[in-house]
């Protein structure tokens, strides 16, 4: 994941600008995920950078898919609390 970030922030295409604000963001969802519980963390990374499904994070962390899918829920509704109204 990192490596993708790596290759996305340094794209020639990029302007300096662009690339400020990509690392900026970069920051702010980083600082963003910090606040969310351990339980709350690991399931959104699991779900959006490993791109695992909710009921294969279900199985692989030996949890209730309703469990899962209820963290994930108020994990994304705290991410988009702490990062404002920019982030729909």
């Amino acid at each position: 994941l990192e490596k993708q970030q790596q290759l996305f922030l340094s794209r020639p295409s990029l302007t300096p600008l662009e690339r400020a604000s990509q690392t900026e963001q970069k920051a702010a969802i980083h600082q963003a995920l910090a606040r969310l519980s351990d339980s709350q963390r690991q399931i959104l990374e699991m779900n959006f950078y490993q791109g695992l499904s909710h009921a294969k994070i279900a199985q692989k962390l030996d949890m209730p898919l309703g469990t899962v899918k209820s963290r994930a829920r108020t994990g994304l509704a705290l991410l988009k609390n702490y990062l404002g109204e920019g982030v729909q």
